[in-house]
């Protein structure tokens, strides 16, 4: 894992061969790890990981968002998910989504809808149970 600690970080989801943002974790500026969902669906696995911390791979500990700098740095391991990527987006500029992933990890596209709050996935009618059940944070693994 790397010792620099990003300031954004972006959950990516592949379909069809192109990358699509789904979620953004935020260093904010006082120093605490936030996360916004971009896709209102798709973008709720990142809560997972927001409520329930990110295991270390190769260690036996969960670093959580109340510890956002190495909350942050711990989302841009290597996992191997076949269609989810996390990359940093600190510095990113635009893309193109059929560009192949950087490092393992997706470009960022900026054609998108523009981002729902965590109040308006909370609000959407007629969702699945599995999703209702992660807005309840009642999901444990």
């Amino acid at each position: 894992m790397s010792q620099r600690t990003p300031a954004v970080v972006g959950l990516y989801l592949r379909e069809s061969g192109q990358w699509r943002r789904i979620a953004e974790f935020r260093l904010t500026a006082d120093g605490h790890a936030s996360f916004r969902v971009v896709d209102p669906v798709e973008g709720l696995v990142a809560r997972v990981w927001y409520h329930q911390g990110v295991d270390i791979i190769g260690e036996e500990r969960t670093v959580r968002p109340e510890d956002s700098p190495a909350f942050l740095r711990a989302l841009l391991q290597p996992f191997g998910f076949r269609d989810y990527r996390f990359r940093d987006d600190t510095h990113s500029g635009r893309h193109s989504a059929n560009m192949p992933p950087r490092n393992g990890h997706a470009p960022e596209r900026h054609d998108i809808a523009p981002a729902a709050t965590d109040s308006d996935c909370e609000r959407r009618p007629a969702r699945p149970a599995a999703w209702r059940s992660l807005d309840a944070d009642i999901i444990r693994f």
